[in-house]
């Protein structure tokens, strides 16, 4: 869901062109295609990410390509192409409307690897900034972003560990925690965890759940945690999907199942 449509991608078959459909919520009908640039054949990178944009837009990113929308005509508003070699693995804008975070990895054959974050103007797609290091290059290949005010933080495979880390909006610095030598020491969830963590910001939180069986939400600014809960692995959860600040709950999916949680009273600002 974005900017009051939902958008579905993919790939009609084999070998075709990936595509874009913006579909009406609540009656389900497709409003119109969204034609992307051509992909190149036998291309083997992420699939096509969405993100909210400002005044009723999206940023759809395919390959190089990063395409703002108008969510009311279908009209590109804007556009811009990442450096080469590289293809978008993730988008996020934050809620203001100002910044669009871009993760990239570089494709290789089979795929992709590593990590490079993109920082670009949200409205007309200008470049503002590039980072690759620090604990940005354990990245196997690229990251799962959520944006929130004042940075992004990216969670993202380093084997068969993972990290969780907050960047800075106007320059992508890194801002603590984790602490740089997090990648050496064992997981402890949160921000170092094994397989998987899954991220969401709304209600002036994060919310962060991993496979460690640990559930959090965090100040979204310092990483400060505010309340936290371990889970039994019968009751792991694999994917935030949605938060409701006014009823203060989350919905989650466990396997087929979507699950509706209440969280404390000290995680909502």
């Amino acid at each position: 869901m974005a900017s009051g449509y939902l958008w579905v991608y993919g790939a009609p078959g084999p070998g075709s062109q990936p595509a874009v459909s913006q579909v009406g919520p609540v009656t389900v009908a497709l409003t119109r295609p969204i034609p992307l640039p051509p992909v190149p054949p036998g291309f083997a990178g992420p699939p096509v990410a969405v993100t909210a944009g400002p005044g009723g837009s999206v940023w759809i990113g395919s390959d190089r390509a990063l395409l703002r929308v108008s969510a009311s005509t279908g009209s590109v508003l804007a556009r811009a192409m990442l450096p080469h070699g590289l293809a978008v693995w993730d988008i996020s804008a934050d809620t203001a409307g100002r910044i669009l975070y871009v993760s990239a990895a570089h494709m290789v054959r089979g795929g992709g690897e590593g990590n490079v974050m993109l920082e670009y103007d949200a409205r007309f797609g200008h470049r503002l900034a590039t980072a690759s290091g620090g604990l940005i290059r354990y990245s196997v290949a690229g990251a799962a972003l959520t944006a929130v005010p004042g940075g992004v933080w990216l969670s993202f495979r380093t084997g068969m560990l993972g990290l969780t880390i907050h960047l800075g909006k106007k320059g992508l610095r890194m801002i603590a925690p984790p602490r740089p030598g997090i990648a050496l020491r064992r997981p402890n969830g949160v921000f170092h965890w094994p397989m998987y963590e899954t991220t969401a910001y709304g209600g002036g939180a994060l919310w962060v759940a991993d496979q460690l069986g640990i559930m959090a939400c965090l100040d979204p600014r310092t990483g400060r945690i505010r309340a936290s809960e371990r889970l039994r692995q019968s009751q792991l959860f694999y994917q935030i999907e949605a938060i409701d600040p006014a009823a203060r709950k989350i919905l989650a999916l466990h396997n087929d199942d979507l699950l509706q949680i209440t969280p404390p009273r000290q995680c909502w600002s």
